[in-house]
């Protein structure tokens, strides 16, 4: 599988449904603090940061075999920046996905 970010071509893991369904579960949870009103709307969002790291880590770990490798040279906030694209990929959520999925822009 192939995602484009940090101006160049990565090639990573595909994930398997079992490994979606917990990102996605984990994933879920950065956003747990978070405050809603009665109708279900974000009043305030808060962050779990230490469930989004961790969140992240697991990204990594499916994209890349050896992710402290295959990433050397980029500065935290890039590994971060990537992880999150792949984390979109991987959740169906960008927009390449969205147009795999019979979606539209």
């Amino acid at each position: 599988m192939k995602i484009e970010a940090l101006e160049r071509t990565w090639e990573i893991k595909s994930i398997t449904w079992g490994q979606r369904r917990r990102l996605h579960a984990e994933h879920s949870q950065v956003y747990a603090p978070s405050l809603f009103s009665d109708s279900g709307e974000v009043g305030e969002l808060r962050i779990d940061w230490d469930k989004y790291y961790s969140t992240i880590e697991m990204v990594l770990s499916i994209a890349f075999s050896d992710p402290e490798n295959d990433l050397k040279g980029l500065s935290d906030p890039e590994i971060d920046k990537l992880a999150q694209s792949i984390l979109q990929r991987y959740l169906k959520q960008d927009n390449d996905s969205k147009k795999e999925n019979g979606g539209s822009d």
